[in-house]
């Protein structure tokens, strides 16, 4: 008797001994598939910082130093055409005319004219050579809004516009065709919205692919004899809105062809990290618990079924420590019990891990001055510095004894040029620096590159979860440019208004899930990567240079500095393309095709 209640007791404990093994297994995060996508970091002697394009030239792009909207727009339309690469001459109006350049450099030596001008008047009588240029076969992008005068009112008619207002009107929002830009299901509000467009009436043969929700037409093309002109009706002149102008370009002509970086990254920056103690005030509002149960209970779980659920690898950015010590001697951390949690986790759930800090002190010498009193010190020494950097090497390699750590984000986007001198020269184990895409005081503001001393760069998009207006038409933008999706986060937004702490993690964690499912519905075939692999997709971005041939029944592309494989988007205004070779063909919408190119000739036909 008693033999058999310690074999039913024995199977009770056995019972419970494996639901806590299965409950542990899925906490760490073992039976966690996640995502197959993998993009290897390559040696730096295996890429260039920019491939350089043709010498011979396909774009005019027509500025003028002496206008104050060109001196903005025209650096755009630069760094545009270098992303997608167009090789181009540019002609400063305010030195050189029109007919002044053809004798040097014949206009039917371009394939495209890219106007980066409002002002019409500095054209004169030139104006006339543009538009027969476009009748005989040109194709001309009127690159910004431009404004009222007479010279530009001789050209209206051409461009299909058969009644224009003396006023500009307000742009609040913009809207593309379903079938024009990715991410057309939504209408994307502008933040300071100001009278920035044209009030134009079309004739019925023009093409609109954008505007407002009152019908303001912001982007539309118009054949000309054997050319054709596209317009666009837009005025805002940041980074923030270069995937529309980029978009319109791609107009012109009837196939156009780019690479492209094809990768959603996301970020979570202080994690891991010292688990702040005590209250946030509006944690214990919702849910009654401190900040360290809150993390563990109830932010932490949330951030990983979103993961899940969207097939997210996080990229967590460690901080050893929140003390503010900038001297030259810096103490380890001991207590190392979260890291091992969290960052294990993270780890096991397909993530990784890269380095933020020591502490949360931007690597700023003693000479730096910050444009913007945000509370930070600088470094004793250049010494201090490289010492704060090689604590956290040590400590973070201690932890996670077998994962590459090659990723650096910078405490708040904050990096001298001292300090990113330092990482170039003394750590070759960070090869990727994520800072921030967009310019602001301190701020180490990027493109996505490869630097001269081989560190790639990729800056991040969107932050925090509160995911405001002027985000989402970033990222709508960025998905259309580079095919893009980068964001961060902190697990203390949640201790700070301006991150948007009165929300609630409630709402906010549903503003995250909306924009992921975002992206999830505007680029469904989008590659979900973790920092180092973004790192690799843009080194083989960089790298790489199409050459297009083009005939009725084929398009042929040539990869020059093909290293793997390479990803493009090919916009088809005219006809379809229906079969290839020599790589992989995903149509994204009626007009717009994705192709990962594994070879480096690829034959499509087209119909």
């Amino acid at each position: 008797m008693k033999k058999k209640r310690f074999i039913a007791l024995a199977n009770v404990t056995i019972g419970f001994f494996a639901m806590f093994l299965l409950l542990l297994i899925e906490r760490v995060g073992i039976l966690y598939e996640g995502t197959d996508e993998q993009v290897t970091l390559l040696p730096t002697d295996n890429v260039v910082h920019m491939k350089e394009l043709s010498s011979k030239k396909s774009c005019l792009l027509i500025s003028d130093s002496g206008n104050d909207t060109s001196i903005l727009i025209t650096p755009q339309y630069e760094q545009i055409f270098a992303d997608m690469r167009v090789s181009y001459d540019i002609i400063d109006l305010a030195k050189n005319s029109i007919e002044d350049n053809r004798k040097k450099d014949r206009l039917s030596d371009y394939k495209t004219v890219v106007i980066a001008t409002n002002d019409y008047t500095v054209f004169g009588e030139d104006i006339l050579t543009l538009t027969d240029w476009v009748k005989s076969g040109g194709r001309l992008l009127i690159g910004i809004t431009p404004t009222r005068s007479e010279v530009f009112d001789i050209i209206t008619s051409k461009l299909g516009i058969v009644e224009i207002g003396d006023n500009f009107v307000p742009v609040r929002d913009f809207v593309s065709d379903e079938n024009y830009m990715l991410g057309a299901q939504k209408t994307y509000y502008v933040d300071d919205a100001y009278e920035s467009a044209l009030t134009v009436q079309l004739g019925s043969d023009t093409k609109v692919y954008a505007h407002t929700t009152d019908n303001v037409p912001l982007v539309w093309s118009q054949e000309y004899g054997k050319g054709k002109f596209v317009v666009c009706n837009f005025s805002y002149v940041s980074k923030a809105y270069r995937g529309i102008y980029s978009s319109a370009y791609t107009l012109l002509e009837d196939i156009f062809v780019y690479p492209v970086i094809n990768a959603s990254t996301f970020y979570l920056d202080d994690f891991p990290s010292p688990t702040p103690s005590g209250d946030g005030e509006y944690i214990r509002r919702d849910y009654g618990m401190g900040i360290a149960q809150f993390y563990s209970a109830v932010w932490w779980p949330k951030v990983l079924s979103l993961g899940e659920k969207h097939n997210i690898p996080y990229t967590g950015l460690i901080i050893e420590t929140y003390e503010d010590d900038t001297g030259e001697i810096l103490p380890s951390n001991e207590s190392t019990a979260d890291y091992y949690y969290y960052g294990n986790m993270l780890l096991n759930k397909g993530g990784e891990i890269g380095y933020h800090g020591y502490n949360h002190q931007p690597l700023c010498g003693p000479d730096y001055v910050y444009e913007d009193d945000i509370g930070y010190k600088v470094w004793e020494s250049y010494d201090a510095m490289y010492n704060s950097l090689d604590e956290l090497t040590k400590f973070s390699t201690g932890i996670f004894t077998n994962t590459e750590l090659s990723v650096y984000v910078p405490p708040s986007d904050v990096l001298s040029p001292e300090g990113r001198a330092l990482i170039g020269e003394e750590f070759p184990n960070i090869k990727a620096i994520a800072s921030i895409y967009f310019e602001g005081p301190d701020a180490y503001s990027q493109e996505y590159e490869v630097s001269e001393d081989g560190i790639v760069e990729t800056p991040r998009i969107v932050s925090s979860c509160i995911i405001d207006d002027y985000m989402k038409l970033a990222s709508f933008s960025e998905l259309n440019l580079h095919f893009v999706a980068s964001h961060f986060m902190h697990p203390d937004d949640l201790l700070d208004e301006d991150r948007g702490a009165a929300l609630g993690w409630e709402q906010l964690s549903r503003n995250l899930d909306e924009y992921m499912t975002w992206i999830d519905t505007s680029a469904p075939d989008i590659r979900h990567l973790t920092g180092s692999c973004m790192a690799g997709a843009v080194q083989r971005y960089v790298n790489v240079i199409p050459d297009t041939e083009i005939s009725d029944l084929q398009l042929t592309i040539t990869s020059d500095g093909l290293i793997d494989d390479a990803y493009y988007f090919i916009r088809v205004s005219e006809g379809k393309l229906v079969k290839v070779e020599g790589g992989k063909l995903i149509k994204l919408n009626e007009t717009l095709y994705l192709l990962d190119a594994n070879n480096e000739t690829v034959t499509i036909t087209r119909k």
